[in-house]
């Protein structure tokens, strides 16, 4: 049986036309960002007709349009979900839900379920542009199926820290506002230690900037480079291999482990949590854990907020 949040969420969704704006705006942008790099490979004189050339053109439009597919999804998940809770609460529709024999979980699944479907339409969506890159060649199917994976997955991870966020408002405004406010901050919160770490490490000796690099690695954009840039690309070209260049240095200067810090000074056995060999945990695996118990102990305080009768008398 389905979830019946999730059912009348869908059809409520699905019944007005902001769903099929949002969806035609997103995959305009997909084909656009196609056309921008293809023109700027043709503009710079780049596209020839040997297989190598082709190749590296059809794996830089697949990374851009990751690229750009994940910062979408980085904005519509707030704009989306943002009032999953805090519309039921503004319009005062939530009592009535709470006081029916649905669990808070079965409440905040629901509404985690809803956000994901549509998020999921968009990017099967988007498919057959992830195909031009395929056809030019560059990247094999299971690579393709990689990125989209690592797009869906911090989705959902994203849509159940958002759908969380929104039981501690009372307002859609204010909960799209706190939305918005800790999505930037997910993105951002770890390259800014990073950097400040590293002006504090550097500024205190000659030895290099090597703060933990598991800062850089909890992060969604870290996670969908990893999976997709790889370790043996260059570093140039795009905002994925720019990141998947950055984890492989940062975990290098600390000698191949994402929890070390200083590990060249004499006291950086004291900060040394754990070490991984060069065989250890990839980063889009560190990343991944790191946002899964952010968004289960985010859930679990939820949950605790959606109290309902059916949970205790139960």
């Amino acid at each position: 049986m389905i979830n019946p949040v999730l059912g009348r969420e869908l059809r409520e969704r699905m019944r007005t036309g902001r769903a099929f704006v949002v969806l035609g705006v997103f995959l305009a942008l997909l084909i656009l960002t196609v056309y921008l790099v293809y023109q700027g490979r043709e503009t710079t004189g780049l596209i020839q007709v040997d297989l190598a050339s082709q190749t590296q053109l059809g794996r830089e439009l697949f990374e851009w349009v990751l690229f750009v597919m994940l910062v979408l999804v980085l904005f519509f998940v707030p704009g989306l979900t943002a009032g999953a809770i805090a519309g039921e609460r503004e319009r005062q529709t939530l009592l009535p839900l709470q006081v029916t024999l649905l669990r808070p979980r079965s409440i905040l699944i629901g509404k985690v379920l809803a956000g994901m479907s549509f998020l999921v339409l968009l990017i099967v969506a988007a498919v057959p542009v992830t195909i031009v890159a395929y056809l030019l060649g560059g990247i094999r199917i299971i690579d393709g199926l990689k990125g989209l994976g690592a797009v869906c997955l911090v989705a959902v991870l994203l849509t159940t820290m958002i759908a969380s966020l929104s039981t501690f408002t009372r307002r859609v405004q204010t909960a799209t506002l706190l939305a918005y406010g800790f999505t930037a901050l997910l993105v951002l919160i770890g390259p800014l230690l990073y950097l400040t770490l590293g002006v504090a490490d550097r500024s205190t000796g000659t030895d290099l900037r090597n703060p933990p690099a598991v800062l850089l690695a909890v992060n969604p954009v870290a996670v969908v480079a990893d999976v997709t840039a790889g370790v043996n690309l260059s570093g140039e070209g795009n905002p994925l291999r720019w990141a998947s260049q950055s984890l492989v240095e940062a975990r290098a200067n600390n000698d191949d482990s994402w929890f070390a810090w200083f590990p060249p000074d004499d006291i950086g056995a004291r900060f040394r949590l754990l070490d991984r060999d060069p065989g250890g945990f990839p980063a889009w695996a560190v990343g991944t854990i790191g946002l899964f118990v952010l968004a289960v102990a985010m859930a679990w305080l939820a949950v605790r907020r959606l109290r309902t009768p059916a949970e205790v008398e139960r």
